[in-house]
């Protein structure tokens, strides 16, 4: 079988000529492979329609309009596409772990799991199993980071040049408390693919293994390279000069949280986050009947986890965070009235008595001194309302706040209580919890009920 090419042509004189190149199938196919590798998707589209226009039941060009589909944000028309071509030629590995990178980005974990599976056996114990192996220890980060930590290693056995693979491994093993073997695996993915945004993960875990000198010179070397860095910056500071900032900049949150965004809500999944699930418990504990009657501000919403919960009781459910990467995934949950991108505290000091109820889980641990936000939300509320958030907790009572090396402040019982009645709100609980798990260890803060008389 031959393949045309779109016709070229070009004008002569009083016409145009015309000139249509014949390619084999094999020929046409891997012209595609080379398009879509050099991003040029509309050429390759178009050599794929001419191809399957001729051949519809062709299996390379079917999955490969299935992954172009899925490059173009399409997936769920990818779908049908490679599992079209998989019904045609079901042993090729290569097809089912594409399948499953597919089901994994439409949520369909448990389906991703078995394509990851069946690419793997279908591969057998050799290095085209890696990327199998890979994603499927992506997929069981949130279900057991022990077996998410065997397929990570395997990948790495099977191909010892697969840097994702190696950071994958070092962030599973640094979230067991294996920090010092994670340090090593993380370096690995460096030297492989100097430009990884390991770097940082290196420095966290150099501090979480004490070595806090080692972690201030990384962090100054890179900073060299990068002057304006936010989070460099943020960091830094809280390893040098704990004690001067008053919070995060926005510039740092902002940054932070566009570029975790997409794997926001699977990342705090596989650290048991909790800090929702509590605020919802404290919220219903004051207002037992769900009326769809209260305006409620979610403050710092990020991706919108606190939104469902809430959402039964709200006829107005106002979003707002400084990362408009967050913001979009808050959208797609289709439950907010009204989201905005804005700092915290200048939200709610132009929101002059909105609000029934205002909600925060973990925002407020990116403050250092809580007086500001406590008094924009006494302002923010009606009478009668109540404010309801989680911050991380700090046992020293000598020190109000203290920065963390993580980048987020800790807060002492006497200053939540303090900074609340200062601001004229009245402590109606605060409660000891376990936010998530942590680099093996739980995170404990304090889950804060408030009212405005």
């Amino acid at each position: 079988m031959t393949v045309n090419e779109a016709p070229r042509g070009s004008p002569t004189g009083g016409g145009n000529t015309e000139e249509s190149v014949s390619l084999t199938l094999a020929e046409s196919i891997e012209l595609v492979r080379g398009l879509l590798a050099n991003g040029k998707a509309a050429a390759a589209e178009n050599l794929l329609n001419a191809i399957l226009e001729q051949l519809p039941d062709e299996p390379d060009a079917l999955h490969l309009l299935g992954a172009l589909r899925d490059m173009q944000g399409r997936s769920l028309e990818a779908l049908p596409l490679i599992e079209r071509s998989i019904a045609l030629m079901p042993e090729e590995p290569g097809r089912w772990n594409d399948v499953g990178n597919v089901l994994a980005k439409i949520n369909r974990k448990p389906d991703a799991v078995k394509a990851y599976r069946r690419s793997i056996e279908l591969a057998g114990e050799t290095i085209g199993a890696a990327s199998g192996y890979n994603n499927l220890g992506r997929m069981l980060l949130t279900d057991s980071l022990v077996d998410a930590e065997a397929a990570f290693r395997r990948a790495t056995e099977l191909s010892p040049g697969f840097a994702y693979a190696w950071y994958n491994l070092s962030q599973t093993l640094i979230e067991l408390g294996r920090t010092a073997e994670g340090v090593d695996a993380c370096g690995q993915a460096i030297i492989l693919a100097p430009h990884m945004a390991s770097r940082e993960h290196v420095a966290r875990a150099l501090v979480h293994l004490g070595h806090t000198e080692e972690a201030i010179e990384h962090y100054r070397r890179w900073l060299q390279e990068d002057p304006d860095n936010p989070v460099l910056q943020h960091h830094l500071a809280a390893l040098t000069t704990p004690d001067t900032a008053d919070r995060a900049s926005d510039a740092y949150v902002e940054k932070v949280f566009d570029g975790f965004a997409a794997s926001f809500d699977d990342k705090l999944a596989s650290l048991e986050y909790r800090a929702p699930e509590l605020i919802r418990d404290a919220f219903a504990s004051v207002y037992p009947s769900a009326a769809a009657s209260l305006d409620i501000a979610d403050a710092g919403c990020g991706t919108g986890l606190c939104g469902p919960l809430l959402a039964p009781w709200a006829r107005r459910l106002c979003g707002f965070d400084l990362s408009g990467g967050m913001l979009a995934k808050a959208q797609s949950r289709s439950v907010y009235t009204d989201l905005h991108k804005a700092e915290l505290v200048a939200f709610l000091r132009d929101s002059v008595a909105a609000f029934d109820v205002i909600v925060s889980a973990d925002t407020l641990c990116y403050f250092a001194a809580l007086g500001d936000a406590m008094r924009a939300s006494h302002d923010a509320l009606r009478p009668g309302g109540h404010v309801f958030y989680t911050v991380e907790a700090s046992d020293d009572d000598t020190q109000p706040h203290r920065l963390l090396p993580s980048g987020r402040y800790a807060h002492s019982l006497v200053h939540v209580a303090s900074s609340a009645s200062a601001a004229g709100l009245r402590v109606v609980a605060i409660g000891r919890v376990k936010l998530r798990e942590e680099a093996g260890r739980p995170v404990t803060g304090w889950l804060v009920t408030l009212y405005r008389p």
